[in-house]
């Protein structure tokens, strides 16, 4: 199995044994620390592009985008590093 296929395994692993949340979930989540929700474009874009190279963990099932409190946290983490 490929390198790339193996992350890609292991991170659906990991979000789906977490706290699943939907993107929407997530902007209801992010308000606590924020003030305020998040757009959900801004939520998509972390998935997809990320920010400064660190992207949320997600997982497509459905046609929806699925994430987790635990990769939400280790999002933040990450670009707090980064800073």
């Amino acid at each position: 199995m490929a390198a790339s296929a193996q992350a890609i395994k292991q991170t659906v692993q990991q979000v789906l044994t977490e706290d699943v949340l939907t993107l929407q979930d997530a902007r209801n989540e992010l308000r606590h620390f924020l003030g305020h929700r998040p757009d959900k474009t801004t939520l998509y874009r972390w998935c997809l592009r990320g920010v400064r190279g660190v992207k949320l963990e997600h997982v497509r099932l459905g046609g929806r985008i699925i994430t987790s409190r635990q990769a939400i946290t280790r999002f933040i983490e990450a670009r707090t590093k980064k800073a």
